[in-house]
């Protein structure tokens, strides 16, 4: 009886201490910055006996999601259990950050300042209102004085006593004044007392703001060995943004070139400053589509005049449908509203995810809109020309293309386009990996002037032993160059192109095309043009279309 007595005494000594509660502040490490969320990361400080505890973090965000909360404790620990509580919170010590505590104190001195002020002037008042009752005293006195002098003094004792009324009076009164101007000028002190006092408040409450309408964290942990332990804890919260912003200035000339002014605009609405972060940018979007979406090709055909007219009958009767009574059409459409409609892709970014590290902590409030920070300048050689649509434009625009070989990625974002010292306007730069080329515009040349006429378009039928339909089109294009400078123009145009054997194209050009099909852009025709200052380049283009009797040009 005694041994096991003695055995089960020397586990409870050698057992660490069990279930004790503490309570700590999470304060902001590091913040990954997604399009439209974020992931923040609190570390949690304590310094722990061995054992089994309970942490309860006060303080954490009211909006915070349970489904991305993660913590992350370091080796010789284990996390247990862990609730977030939002209505019935648990009393928790006053875990004021020193900033808070600086702050009531500033807030309480002052209004001990304003106290001590307010007690001053009205000290101040008091000799103002004992002057006045001296200055009331002397006239009464003068006056019951007065009767009494007019009866039975001689005029020399009225001389008198008018003079001693005078007097004092007139020293009162100035005792009066200088106490008046006194507490004029105590009340213009406390005025700026009150200021001050005004300021402190605001940033007593900007510093409490985060903490309003907060949520509490409550885990278990057991430490194996006593000491310091930081728990992480992770949590994705959403209302935070960030895009990458440029000033793109291009210098044209015989030496062009290109510098990028680098910056990043962040907002975030979170509940909880970050103060003293650090800053990570992320083009990842975790809250958009993970899977491709499905293609569907398109079903193309020709049709024979013969199918096209019972087509236009179809449509007919279609009309004539309309006439039909309320049950059936409502009958019909309900048929067709079952019918599966067909799916398009929707147009989305598809680059690799890059992300940015900050250099050096930073402070984002809560609240904030657009808060920007400069990131680097970005030198680069450029290509410039001239770009010409005739079909489409009265004027050409200027283009640059320029390298990435900065050896990083370019984010995409928003940029700032300057030509020449001049803004043009805004544009958007897409995801540029290291070493790729991109085309970018830099706005109007409204000296360099378009025309495009059509003199002559035909259509009729050719063929000696066949028939045939065939539709020709000639079209004249004209650069005039009105800038003063030489420029060297791209110009662009398009012929029609076919994917039928019965149906045929051709084309000439005066001068020659440069390039066919840029890109796999099928129709699409450009000419390299050296169109001088005060000069004027002419391109004709001709094109034919041949088609069999029998079928309908679409």
């Amino acid at each position: 009886m005694f041994r096991l007595f003695l055995t089960t005494s020397l586990i409870a000594l050698a057992a660490p201490s069990l279930a004790d509660t503490f309570t700590a502040e999470a304060r902001v490490d590091t913040v990954t910055i997604y399009p439209g969320l974020a992931t923040v990361t609190r570390q949690v400080t304590l310094d722990l006996p061995a054992g089994q505890h309970e942490i309860i973090v006060p303080g954490m965000p009211e909006g915070l999601s349970t489904e991305g909360l993660r913590l992350a404790a370091p080796a010789g620990t284990q996390v247990g259990a862990v609730n977030l509580a939002f209505d019935r919170l648990p009393v928790t010590p006053d875990q004021s950050a020193p900033e808070v505590v600086a702050a009531r104190d500033e807030v309480e001195r002052l209004e001990g300042v304003l106290r001590d002020r307010a007690a001053e002037i009205a000290q101040i008042r008091l000799r103002v209102q004992a002057a006045e009752e001296q200055v009331a005293f002397l006239q009464s006195l003068s006056q019951a004085n007065a009767g009494e002098a007019l009866g039975a003094a001689s005029i020399a004792d009225i001389q008198a006593l008018a003079q001693m009324v005078g007097s004092e009076t007139l020293a009162v009164r100035e005792t009066a004044f200088a106490a008046e101007q006194e507490a004029k000028a105590a009340e213009l002190a406390r005025q700026d007392d009150v200021e001050a006092l005004q300021e402190a408040q605001q940033a007593l409450a900007a510093l409490l703001a985060p903490e309003e309408g907060g949520a509490v964290l409550t885990f278990t942990l057991a430490v194996a060995a006593a000491g310091e332990v930081t728990v992480d804890v992770s949590s994705v919260e959403g209302f935070a943004n960030w895009s990458p912003v440029y000033d793109m200035r291009l210098t044209t000339g015989d030496d062009a070139a290109l510098d990028v002014d680098r910056a990043v605009v962040i907002s975030q609405q979170t509940g909880q400053d970050w103060n003293d972060v650090q800053l990570i940018l992320s083009t990842a979007r975790p809250g958009e589509q993970i899977a491709p979406s499905g293609v569907w090709a398109p079903l193309r055909q020709i049709i024979s005049e013969e199918e096209l007219d019972r087509e236009r009958g179809a449509a007919m009767l279609s009309d004539s449908m309309r006439t039909m009574s309320r049950s059936v059409v409502s009958d019909f459409a309900e048929e067709v509203a079952q019918a599966p409609m067909p799916m398009t892709a929707q147009a989305d970014f598809s680059g690799a995810t890059v992300t940015y590290v900050y250099p050096g902590p930073v402070d984002i409030r809560n609240g904030v809109e657009d808060l920007r920070l400069p990131l680097d300048t970005l030198n680069f050689e450029a290509d410039v020309w001239a770009e010409a649509v005739p079909s489409r434009d009265q004027i050409a625009y200027r283009m640059a293309e320029f390298t990435n070989d900065t050896g990083e990625v370019m984010l995409p974002g928003q940029a700032l386009i300057f030509a020449d010292g001049t803004m043009i306007g805004f544009s958007q730069l897409p995801l540029l990996a290291a070493g790729a080329d991109t085309e970018m515009g830099f706005g109007p040349l409204d000296g360099l002037r378009l025309t495009r006429a059509i003199p002559n378009k035909t259509t009729g039928d050719v063929g000696v032993f066949t028939s045939a339909n065939q539709l020709t089109e000639q079209a004249i294009m004209t650069v005039e160059n009105l800038t003063g400078q030489n420029w060297d123009v791209k110009l662009r145009d398009a012929v029609p192109y076919s994917e039928q054997d019965d149906l045929e194209v051709a084309f000439t050009a005066s001068p020659a095309v440069t390039r066919r099909n840029p890109d796999g852009l099928r129709g699409i025709l450009e000419w390299d043009l050296d169109v001088p200052a005060g000069e004027k380049q002419e391109v004709t283009l001709d094109y034919t279309l041949t088609w069999p009797n029998g079928f309908v040009l679409r």
